[in-house]
């Protein structure tokens, strides 16, 4: 069994293994993370590979057989009289940068390594006496590496003259891979096995010893050139055949220019500090060539986060240092990489390295905007938030908007975020964007940009404009109508449905004055507008439209009422004559003058006496509104008429003069007042709560509740005998007010297919009910 370690200066931590490429390690352990809770309950810190120096697999065998030894601790090592106990450590390959040899230009040019002069091996003498078993009084500490593979195993002495075998702890595998990379050269490469004597007190002293060639496999070969890459003239024999045998093999391959489709991780720009706080690395010396490409790579990748300031050099006080951060898509470096790069010879952190050189020293041709701002994120320090699929949705509408309206782009023929057959559609493809043609891949074509892929779209709706109109009738969405709606009445997003129509030679009506473009069906009730109930109290005009027929936008309200967006404004076309506004065919004029309306006269002088329609009953009218104005006669100074007269054209025919039959219930009285615009819809729902209703009932004492297609739910009732149909069953009595009580989430229709009726919400009749008036 193996167990994953993350190495940080002198810490070994063991990690869990989490999502994607992140683990989880102990909240206490000296390394940056995020603290999660897992579903088990645990607090653990979540981090990423960059955050370690190294990320290693370790396992403890008996190497005469192999074996897995159980139990062991890696951290602490295990002490065994069976022969030869090791622990193989393994680095973590990524198999999308492990691919080829070698990794880097070759050359026999190399700068001195200036890298920290720290004793390593003296390091390695501490951890080794801190970790050795007690009473031990010499110890053979072997070490062979190759590639990404390393073996530490020790033969130990007692004081006793025993000898027993011992695997270290980790800790000290590591410290020989930190050897390998501070004695590496690119001219010559580096060795692959080391013995060492150990004493109590004494300076451990180099051990002659041959390389295992058991030990060497043809991906370990192949490994080892990528990973600290040399003068392949200069390599050992037999390591270039096992690594050429690797590639023989169909192992080494360029890498796929493939997006990554993980969050970007940010690298170190150091692996730890010394004891006076200088900063410290232990990483392959880069050959000049490579040193160059390498910082080419790092300063030519796109700034995620830029900044105008500088920090002091960590190495050379009298220097500066640029700030900000680049990223390739992978990777996350601070602009400072590339300066202690170029002025100190610090190579990168190992799986920027690495990752560089599987891209053959070459930057992504582009890289997607989603992915810069995940990178962005991350060189801040802040989670990246995944933009909604409906904002994003909605952005592109709005891009693409203009094009569609002006161009009159049928819905049928565009499609945001699916594929839809013989359609322009926009789609996310991982980070990047697609525009194709219905379901042909052929005709696709990706984008880093949500931007470009919206201006490619937009392209192809412009100049195959005359195949994709939308057709007379056809739906549209409501942002896409090509007509806006002007003052204040109700805008076109408030209906339920949108066409263009031709109409010629239509009677249309409004409340309103001229000043907007909204019109109606001469006729169609108030209540089917979809208009607020106080625009029933607004002057109201028939107009009749003339001369050839014209194209506009067609609304339908949920009620069913169809009204026409006109390109202009009412007052524009009543002047060109396109619209002749018609008057009011029943105004029955003024009456004749009576002696009570003299005697009012004269209680008024200088003023007005007015007369209303003597259809109003004054209960409901007590002040007079004009709707129900036949109009006045003007009083002179003397208390006497002067002959003028006003005929008011805001009068609305009484419900007898428009034909509406004559009341028979307190409510069709109602009913009628509000039909003709006299009372406010309000009026009403107060009417329904003390009037009786006619309805049929399910046959055993329940409603006879009904459903629409659309799935809303009703009740039907009738205002009295005469609208009950002859062929009703079951027929029963209930007064508004017990009705109200059963309402709740339904709607009432009042005398269904008749000219007298009307749908009231069961919401409203309850709230009325209940002494609460409806919002």
């Amino acid at each position: 069994m193996s167990t994953r370690i993350g190495f940080s200066g002198d810490s070994a931590v063991v990690v869990e293994e989490g999502p994607g490429r992140t683990g989880y390690v102990d909240p206490g352990a000296p390394v940056d993370g995020r603290l999660v809770t897992l579903p088990d309950g645990r607090t653990v810190k979540q981090v990423t590979p960059a955050d370690f120096e190294s990320l290693v697999t370790v396992r403890t065998l008996y190497l005469d057989s192999g074996d897995p030894v159980a139990g062991v601790d890696p951290l602490a090592g295990h002490l065994s009289s069976r022969r030869l106990v090791v622990h193989l450590r393994e680095g973590i390959r990524d198999e999308s940068v492990a691919v080829w040899f070698p990794g880097s230009p070759s050359d026999d040019q190399w700068e001195v390594d200036s890298s920290p002069t720290g004793d390593v091996l003296a390091a390695i003498d501490r951890a080794v006496a801190a970790a050795a078993p007690e009473g031990w009084h010499e110890l053979l500490v072997e070490c062979e590496a190759v590639g990404a593979r390393l073996a530490v195993w020790s033969t130990v002495t007692m004081a006793d003259g025993a000898k027993l075998h011992w695997a270290p702890p980790a800790i000290v595998g590591q410290w020989f891979h930190r050897m390998r990379a501070r004695e590496y050269k690119p001219h010559r490469g580096v060795w692959h096995h080391k013995v060492y004597r150990f004493k109590p007190g004494q300076r451990p002293a180099h051990v002659q010893a041959p390389l295992n060639a058991a030990m060497m496999s043809e991906e370990d070969a192949a490994d080892e050139l990528r990973l600290m890459p040399r003068n392949l003239a200069l390599a050992p024999e037999r390591l270039l055949r096992l690594a050429v045998a690797s590639e023989q093999s169909q192992r080494a391959y360029f890498a796929a220019d493939e997006d990554y489709d993980g969050e970007p991780e940010s690298v170190r720009l150091f692996d730890g500090v010394d004891e006076s706080g200088k900063p410290i690395w232990y990483r392959p010396v880069l050959g000049t060539r490579e040193r160059a490409a390498v910082s080419a790579y790092l300063r030519g990748a796109p700034v995620v986060l830029s900044a105008r300031g500088v920090t002091v050099d960590q190495l050379d006080p009298d220097r500066t240092v640029p700030m900000g951060f680049h990223t390739d898509g992978r990777y996350v470096w601070p602009s400072a990489a590339a300066y202690y790069l170029d002025a100190h010879g610090v190579p990168p952190a190992m799986p920027l390295l690495e990752h560089i050189r599987a891209a053959r020293h070459r930057l992504p041709a582009d890289i997607p905007t989603l992915v810069l701002d995940r990178a962005a994120a991350v060189a801040m320090g802040r989670p990246w938030d995944e933009p909604a699929a409906d904002a994003l949705a909605e952005q592109v509408r709005r891009s693409l908007e203009p094009v569609i309206v002006e161009k009159r782009i049928s819905p049928r023929f565009y499609s945001l975020f699916t594929a839809r057959d013989r359609a322009w559609s926009i789609l996310r493809v991982g980070d990047r964007y697609r525009v194709q043609w219905g379901l042909d891949q052929r005709t696709a074509v990706d984008f880093a940009d949500v931007g470009q892929a919206v201006a490619h779209l937009t392209g192809q709706l412009f100049v195959n404009a005359e195949d994709l109109e939308f057709q007379l009738e056809e739906e549209i969405p409501a942002w896409q109508s090509p007509l806006a709606v002007l003052g204040d009445d109700p805008p076109v997003a408030a209906f339920a449905a949108v066409t263009t129509v031709m109409i010629e030679n239509l009677d249309v009506d409004r409340y309103g004055g001229p000043d907007g473009n909204l019109v109606f069906r001469a006729g169609t009730p108030f209540e089917q507008r979809g208009l607020p109930p106080e625009f029933a109290q607004r002057p109201y005009h028939r107009y009749r439209i003339s001369g050839a027929a014209w194209q506009v936008v067609a609304v339908t309200a949920a009620a069913g009422g169809v009204g026409y967006v006109l390109p202009e404004s009412v007052g524009e076309y009543v002047r060109s004559g396109h619209l002749r506004e018609i008057s009011v065919a029943d105004h029955p004029g003024l009456p004749p003058v009576t002696d009570a309306m003299r005697a009012e006269a004269a209680r008024t002088p200088g003023g007005w006496v007015y007369c209303a329609d003597p259809d109003a009953d004054p209960q409901y009218f007590p002040d007079m509104p004009s709707a129900i104005l036949l109009g006045g006669h003007r009083v002179g100074p003397d208390g006497r008429f002067t002959g003028e007269t006003w005929v008011n054209d805001e009068y609305r025919p009484s419900p007898r003069r428009r034909g509406y039959p004559e009341p028979q219930t307190p409510f069709e009285q109602v009913l009628g007042y509000v039909a003709a615009g006299w009372l406010a819809h309000e009026w009403i729902l107060a009417a329904a709560m003390e009037s009786p209703f006619i309805l049929e009932s399910d046959g055993r004492g329940g409603l006879r509740i009904g459903v629409d297609a659309n799935g809303r739910q009703f009740l039907v009732v009738y205002s009295s005998p005469r609208f009950v149909p002859p062929n009703a069953q079951n027929v029963q009595q209930a007064d508004g007010r017990d009705l109200a009580k059963a309402l709740a989430g339904l709607t009432l229709v009042v005398n269904p297919g008749g000219g007298f009726g009307i749908e009231l919400p069961g919401d409203d009749l309850v709230l009325v009910a209940a002494g609460t008036p409806p919002a």
